[in-house]
């Protein structure tokens, strides 16, 4: 990762520079259920970057530009991330102070993480992130989180609330489950069960979902659950992205936001594809 210059990581916090998370913990699947409706900033928008690199740490986090038109989250995830990393290297100085007293040689901490804006309707923001930190051990955490945004209301709202109460699921779990065996023996080059792997067939309802656009805008044409290492899977494996087709959520879909569905998806995936790497 290419260096970075800031000495005092508190220094740099008094002046507003750093930002944010804890990367080795598991973020939750969705945010809360709802957020109080937010007010505009007053002063200049928050910079889409933050970067500091010091003896026992480097961080960074970077917001999308399409962030700026809507002021309340951008500031929003700009304080999280802040916060977030000022923690990070708090921890990283204590703990790599500890271990150097014990004897113990190891590189310094890392944790980056980068939000993206997967969707936008004109009700609705589909936001997520996804974060690599190193905090001593085998290799590198990677973790995922999901956002979903009100333009009416300007808040966070559960994903939750895009679907009908007690909708029955039974049929779009059984789809992601047979999802991720495909994929996983895609990769593996050999048929490869769920059950074989040791990890539990993944729920709609606890999976961590971004909204996909249509290909004509303005709607959303399907919706992917994203799956970070060890969610249903060894780390070995890396992430997965399931896509559920509009034909599984037509029955689902709460009727307050039916009218942002419709129509294909696009082709784009919001996480890489591994197996073009």
């Amino acid at each position: 990762m290419p260096p970075i210059s800031t000495r005092r990581f508190a220094t740099a916090m008094a002046l507003g520079v750093l930002v944010t998370v804890t990367a080795c913990q598991k973020k939750p699947k969705d945010q809360p259920a709802a957020s109080p409706a937010a007010t505009v900033p007053a002063g200049p928008p928050p910079p889409l970057t933050i970067a500091s690199t010091t003896a026992d740490a480097q961080v960074n986090l970077t917001l999308p530009e399409g962030i700026k038109l809507y002021p309340e989250l951008h500031t929003r995830l700009y304080n999280q991330g802040q916060s977030e990393l000022t923690a990070f290297v708090d921890q990283a100085h204590k703990d790599r102070a500890q271990n150097s007293a014990d004897g113990i040689e190891e590189p310094p901490y890392y944790h980056s993480i980068v939000w993206k804006i997967s969707a936008q309707t004109p009700r609705l923001v589909s936001v997520y992130s996804e974060a690599d930190d190193y905090q001593g051990g085998a290799h590198p955490n990677h973790t995922i989180e999901t956002l979903l945004w009100d333009r009416n209301t300007r808040s966070i709202i559960d994903t939750q609330r895009l679907f009908q109460p007690n909708a029955d699921f039974r049929t779009i779990d059984t789809y992601l489950c047979r999802q991720v065996e495909a994929a996983r023996s895609k990769r593996a080059g050999e048929p490869v069960s769920q059950a074989s792997s040791g990890f539990a067939c993944p729920k709609f309802t606890d999976s961590r979902l971004v909204l996909i656009p249509a290909q004509a805008g303005g709607r959303i044409g399907a919706v992917d659950a994203l799956y970070a290492p060890y969610d249903v899977g060894p780390y070995a494996e890396g992430p997965y992205e399931i896509r559920v087709p509009q034909s599984l959520l037509t029955g689902v879909i709460a009727s307050e936001f039916a009218d942002q569905f419709g129509g294909e998806p696009v082709a784009q995936q919001a996480l890489s594809d591994p197996d073009a790497e």
